[in-house]
């Protein structure tokens, strides 16, 4: 649940008139999405401004709305908290129930892959602990608060994709969620919206690496020659991983591919694992496996038993998932 105490203290809110609700139920960024005891974040963005929609997010069962102006309707019943800025009002609540929960955080950023990457880190770390996944409604920081809404004190760790979709958010992301591990996918050959280069996308990126302690993991794809080169920015402790290549700590060799899945043989460091797979298709899926198999050894979870788990795993839909 989300308290409307946190929300005022962590984000500088006030009160417009007598609080009705204190405890709200989710967070709606679109009025449409508005559910029962939500509260409704009205954001200014390229798109529109979202205090026109304030009225419908409370037709649709909001009993709280966060804003920079209150409503010219009636709000007697509901809870209207004022801020400068409502993205930074969620982002300053993000970082204050994270460090309350005490919940760890795996940022996963790249060009491409980063959605079945989390998925596979789930799956190793859900093995041992609670692990939440992150929402992916929209582009950039703007998942993060809605995936905080779902957090309890029961939650280890939670996966947030970073999606960096302009310059500077990224630093925006990183201070509000605190990774204790970053894990970058892929950033060569696809297009970088509205960054001007390919390499100032990868600097922006890189910014994830910045944040990390000695104390923390970052995993890199090594195969990819941009995320390779990262290598340098970073204190934490490094595994890098690869697909039938050597110079990678983690590496799957000798794939096997079918329709049903594909098999390979793994080594990471002084260890051998021969004939193990996936049921998901396409080389480009075993960076996801490797990463999850990475976390998972940085948490204490033996690949034996990461490995077992990442056979269950699902292609996404729309994923290279095999038609009839």
């Amino acid at each position: 649940m989300i308290s409307l105490y946190d929300i005022l203290e962590s984000a500088q809110g006030q009160l417009f008139g007598e609080p009705a609700a204190k405890l709200f139920s989710s967070i709606a960024l679109d009025p449409r999405r508005a559910r029962e005891s939500s509260l409704y974040a009205a954001l200014r963005t390229d798109e529109g401004d979202g205090h026109t929609g304030m009225l419908e997010a409370v037709a649709h069962g909001a009993t709280g709305i966060l804003c920079t102006r209150p409503p010219e309707f009636d709000t007697d019943g509901l809870s209207i908290i004022l801020v400068k800025d409502t993205i930074a009002a969620l982002m300053s609540w993000s970082h204050y129930v994270l460090g309350r929960l005490g919940t760890q955080v795996i940022g996963i950023a790249g060009i491409s892959g980063k959605s079945i990457t989390a998925e596979a880190v789930r799956a190793v770390l859900g093995t041992r602990y609670a692990t939440q996944s992150g929402v992916n409604l929209y582009r950039g920081r703007l998942n993060i608060p809605l995936t905080i809404a779902q957090l309890t004190s029961d939650h280890r760790f939670v996966t947030f994709e970073l999606d960096a979709s302009q310059p500077g958010e990224m630093a925006t992301m990183v201070q509000a969620v605190r990774p204790q591990v970053g894990v970058i996918t892929r950033l060569g050959g696809g297009e970088t919206d509205r960054f001007e280069s390919p390499e100032l996308f990868a600097d922006e990126i890189g910014l994830l690496l910045d944040y990390l302690s000695p104390t923390n993991l970052a995993v890199l794809n090594y195969d990819d020659d941009r995320v390779r080169a990262l290598h340098s920015r970073t204190r934490a402790d490094v595994i890098t991983i690869g697909v039938d290549g050597f110079g990678a700590d983690m590496m799957a060799y000798n794939l096997v591919v079918a329709t049903n899945g594909m098999g390979f043989d793994l080594r990471f460091r002084d260890q051998r694992f021969v004939g193990r797979w996936t049921p998901l298709l396409g080389k480009h899926h075993l960076y996801a496996v490797l990463a999850g198999l990475a976390v998972g050894t940085h948490f204490e979870v033996p690949l034996e038993e990461s490995l077992r788990a990442l056979t269950e795993m699902q292609s996404l839909p729309g994923r290279m998932k095999p038609l009839n």
